[in-house]
């Protein structure tokens, strides 16, 4: 439980972040918790708990990690972008760019648009279900998954609804949106996000890893729960099954960098800040284009992403302007991590 630069932390001088923190680190399954913050000018780093359960390591807060779902965030950022340099339109359909891809079963890819699988109301079904996540997945962690199979599991299972009619969280929509991405650019979505955001923003730890199954640098072990309720170490795993909607590794200073530079304007023209934040409800709320709302109990509103994968799970956020900006991190996917991570937030921007 340390700042990285400034030493040990006495209790009495923690902040109510920090005091959060350390308690969710001793809930039931959760090993460890990093974080940063970064309030206006200055921030901070802390680390509570256990990197590894069974050798009793501390977890320090420059570990790399799995983001998951939060890697939605930065693939619809690309399409931002190339939407503000008329490269593509929101508004253009599936059909446009990927012809022949979306058929059968009840599809229709000529009325889904880019803008539709960026907020998830596409309809088009989720192929990670729990089957997928709790026995094929982890039964098989280093199976590599193309694209294709990925858009026929999907196709497998009918609508969920009409494009535009309904709300429906489905991976398959921001895999959709990265081969959209590589159509426009002749790049890979991994490659538009190195050139235009590894880059330029500095972020050393920041890796789209494709079918790698090693987290790179320093790493704490990550977590599962099998059926009987026991945590059991799933560190390594192909992200092939995940792709563009959650195949990134980073770490809580890198995505603190991004989310203050998305947030605060930096990244996308004003027009397209207001697209990423033109909302749409869903049961968890306000959901933009790869981005969506948290608030606190007091009201106070937020915006980020989460990412839960195996071994990690991850949450970023702050108030639009980027001056306010928290990340946090749990090395383990159990039932106890959101409500954990929903007090850390809570800490930070209540009021």
């Amino acid at each position: 439980m340390v700042y990285p630069a400034y030493g040990t932390v006495q209790a009495a001088c923690k902040t109510p972040t920090q005091h959060a923190i350390d308690k969710a680190a001793n809930t039931d399954n959760i090993p460890g918790v990093i974080n940063t913050v970064k309030k206006g000018d200055s921030s901070w780093s802390y680390a509570s708990g256990e990197a590894n359960i069974e050798r009793n390591h501390k977890v320090d807060a420059d570990s790399a990690f799995r983001i998951g779902s939060t890697t939605k965030s930065f693939v619809a950022a690309v399409a931002l972008q190339l939407a503000g340099e008329k490269k593509l339109s929101l508004d253009d359909t599936v059909e446009k760019w990927l012809p022949g891809v979306i058929k059968g079963n009840g599809y229709d890819d000529r009325k889904i648009t880019i803008r539709q699988l960026l907020n998830h109301t596409s309809g088009l079904a989720s192929y990670t279900d729990s089957n997928m996540r709790d026995i094929t997945l982890p039964q098989n962690p280093f199976r590599y998954y193309t694209v294709d199979e990925l858009i026929s599991l999907a196709l497998a299972k009918p609508p969920v609804f009409a494009p535009g009619e309904g709300w429906n969280y489905s991976n398959i929509n921001t895999v959709l949106a990265g081969q959209i991405i590589q159509k426009v650019t002749g790049d890979t979505y991994a490659e538009q996000i190195r050139k235009r955001f590894i880059e330029p923003l500095g972020l050393t730890g920041t890796f789209v890893m494709g079918n790698s199954s090693y987290i790179p640098g320093e790493h704490a072990t990550g977590y599962n729960m099998d059926k009987s309720g026991h945590l059991y170490d799933l560190t390594e795993v192909s992200q092939s099954w995940a792709n563009a909607a959650g195949d990134m590794v980073s770490t809580v200073n890198d995505l603190t960098t991004f989310f203050s530079a998305l947030l605060g304007g930096k990244l996308l023209n004003q027009e397209m800040m207001d697209q990423m934040l033109t909302a749409v409800d869903s049961p968890m709320g306000k959901v933009g284009l790869g981005i969506y709302e948290g608030k606190t109990p007091d009201g106070q509103s937020y915006w980020g992403h989460a990412g839960g994968t195996f071994g990690f799970e991850t949450r970023v956020g702050g108030p639009i302007g980027g001056k306010h900006i928290l990340v946090t991190a749990i090395n383990s996917v159990v039932p106890e991590v959101t409500a954990a991570r929903d007090k850390i937030f809570n800490k930070e921007f209540g009021r």
